[in-house]
């Protein structure tokens, strides 16, 4: 329910708005700077940025939304008074507000990146000229990372929002059909129906996990999961480094610097004219970070491969 929230106060915030652009003549072809829009100002952002900058090789203007959709409209005229040749938004408000803009201006590519479920804002929607970088691993390179880490699993748990993360959950299912293993699904609706969802499936599965999803992965649930699992000996994989330092078994993550290098190729590829946006689609993010966690793995009688543990990115051996 609080993703529904935010992604509601989002649109609201962005309706109130969105008829000024109606108004506004379609510019002529750009060829300014790309543009930069960051959602806030939060540190996650900022290095992809920095790589972003440093392999695109032109000239670049960044720009903070500082967390605040009012502020849409003013940073609107100052974005597109650069007659930008490119905009590259990370984070969820910074993306939607990037769409709208250009809905009367899609000869403007809009790239976006960090954007957690971007499915629920609709921004593949409508426009060919948007495209983006997914914030999710593909299940099939985390069902690779489980069996690595456990070779004997045949039966893969995983509790979702089917409104938001549907689309995700039929990717695994392609991809645990590849890998022989079966996929033990369990849909709900709201944060608190998950302890239920997860007895249901427990005793019928080797490992759980957990999607990034909103209704899903809930400070609260996450901590409940954390100590159910190693009560119950099951394998159970995150999406955070975070969440493997509190006690989740091992977390697999997008590696957010590579993040900026991946988009800075695919806009080169798209200002040079050699792809079109609405042919890039949503690529999956190119590198990965492993975290693991063997005081976990010890506490649920898991001896990880050798290969598993040099593969981690980070090792979490404390108490």
């Amino acid at each position: 329910m609080a993703g529904w929230r935010v992604v509601n106060k989002l649109l609201l915030g962005v309706a109130a708005w969105l008829v000024l652009l109606t108004a506004v003549a379609v510019a002529a072809p750009q060829d300014g700077p790309v543009a930069v829009i960051v959602s806030d100002s939060e540190e996650a952002y900022s290095l992809p940025v920095q790589t972003f900058v440093s392999e695109l090789e032109m000239p670049v203007r960044v720009f903070d939304l500082r967390g605040d959709i009012d502020r849409a409209q003013t940073l609107m005229a100052e974005v597109l008074a650069l007659r930008p040749s490119l905009i590259f938004a990370l984070g969820a408000k910074a993306a939607y507000v990037a769409k709208v803009w250009t809905r009367d201006r899609t000869d403007l590519p809009v790239l976006f990146a960090m954007v957690l479920n971007w499915q629920r804002y609709g921004l593949m929607d409508g426009q060919d000229n948007v495209f983006g970088i997914d914030s999710e691993v593909e299940p099939g390179i985390q069902f690779a990372h489980m069996l690595l880490l456990s070779p004997g699993i045949k039966r893969i748990g995983v509790i979702y929002n089917g409104d938001l993360t549907g689309q995700v959950v039929a990717k695994a299912r392609g991809a645990a059909q590849v890998l022989g293993v079966e996929l033990v699904e369990q849909a709900i609706r709201q944060p608190q129906q998950l302890e239920r969802a997860y007895l249901e499936i427990a005793e019928r599965i080797d490992a759980l996990l957990i999607l990034a999803d909103p209704v899903v992965y809930t400070l609260e649930n996450i901590a409940w999961l954390e100590k159910r699992c190693m009560r119950d000996r099951l394998i159970c994989v995150g999406q955070s480094g975070n969440a493997a330092k509190l006690g989740v078994l091992m977390a697999i993550d997008p590696d957010i610097p590579n993040i900026g290098a991946q988009a800075a190729a695919m806009a080169q590829n798209v200002l040079a004219g050699r792809q079109q946006p609405g042919a890039i689609g949503v690529m999956p993010p190119l590198g990965t970070k492993i975290y693991l966690n063997l005081r976990t793995a010890e506490k649920i009688g898991l001896i990880p491969s050798r290969a598993a543990v040099n593969m981690a990115s980070e090792v979490y051996d404390g108490p």
